[in-house]
């Protein structure tokens, strides 16, 4: 089963999309899967909402452990499990709390195993001169020497993010961007077919 692994800053609206996408291909449950930096492994029942309710906030770093659930994708005329897998945030700078810090090693030890990227970006982080990208473009050069890899533009919604949108070719050349709202599930048509065809 193939894994897609979704990455970025804290609070750019990682597991919200996760589980509005889920929403969207018509799970209504989920069985998520948590491990943590040693290997031990929980797995909790949620109703998308019941998900929302616990796993997602406006603080940062509401994502600790990675966390992942199985979907259904229709390819042609069968359909294609898939793994989705959240991931604590990544900054630039050394978090204090070492459960964060642990969080971020896992972040990057399960890429480099991933089948495919899922790149969310915070457009209401990008500001002028390039500022608040610095993780994003690093996340951005690791992604381009993968094969499957495309960044999400989140929070398309917000007016504040839309400047933030001009500059993304140039910030990010070379690679599909596809504009989202993971709260509002826009732009979701594109990521799933970007991911019938990953997968």
């Amino acid at each position: 089963m193939r894994e897609l692994v979704i990455v970025g800053r804290p609070n750019s609206g990682k597991t919200m999309f996760a589980l509005n996408f889920a929403d969207y291909l018509g799970s209504r449950t989920v069985d998520i899967t948590a491990k943590s930096f040693d290997g031990l492994m929980t797995c909790r029942h949620f109703s998308i909402e019941e998900a929302k309710r616990e796993l997602c906030a406006m603080t940062l770093h509401k994502t600790r452990l990675v966390q992942s659930f199985v979907l259904k994708i229709p390819v042609g005329k069968t359909t294609a499990n898939f793994m989705l897998t959240d991931t604590c945030g990544i900054s630039e700078s050394i978090h204090p709390d070492e459960t964060i810090r642990r969080g971020m090693a896992q972040t990057l030890k399960i890429l480099r195993a991933a089948e495919g990227i899922l790149h969310i970006v915070d457009l209401t982080a990008i500001r002028e001169h390039n500022a608040g990208t610095e993780i994003d473009r690093e996340i951005y050069s690791y992604g381009m020497t993968r094969r499957n890899y495309v960044l999400l533009a989140n929070k398309i919604d917000l007016p504040v993010a839309r400047d933030s949108v001009k500059r993304l070719p140039m910030l990010f050349p070379d690679t599909p961007i596809l504009t989202i709202s993971a709260l509002y599930l826009h732009g979701f048509r594109e990521v799933k077919n970007y991911v019938r065809h990953t997968i």
